[in-house]
């Protein structure tokens, strides 16, 4: 098993309740930082454990950590 297979299992699993926030989120629906900032912080925890390194600056993170999302729930899909 690859480490992002892991990471995307770990990801679906521990926010299992949130998938479809998380989707609508990825999909730019929603801002995460706005509809629900306790997921929002809780994710990005998720990402830094994993290893992302963040800048700092606050609308670049959070492209990012949408790219990291929309990456690991397109893999989800695909299994």
């Amino acid at each position: 098993m690859s480490m992002s297979t892991y990471k995307t299992m770990a990801l679906t699993e521990k926010f299992k309740k949130d998938i479809s926030t998380l989707r609508a989120a990825a999909n730019g629906e929603i801002f995460l930082d706005v509809k629900n900032p306790k997921l929002f912080k809780k994710v990005r925890r998720f990402y830094e454990n994993e290893g992302v390194v963040f800048s700092g600056e606050p609308l670049d993170d959070y492209e990012m950590l949408m790219e990291y999302l929309f990456q690991d729930l397109e893999t989800v899909e695909i299994q």
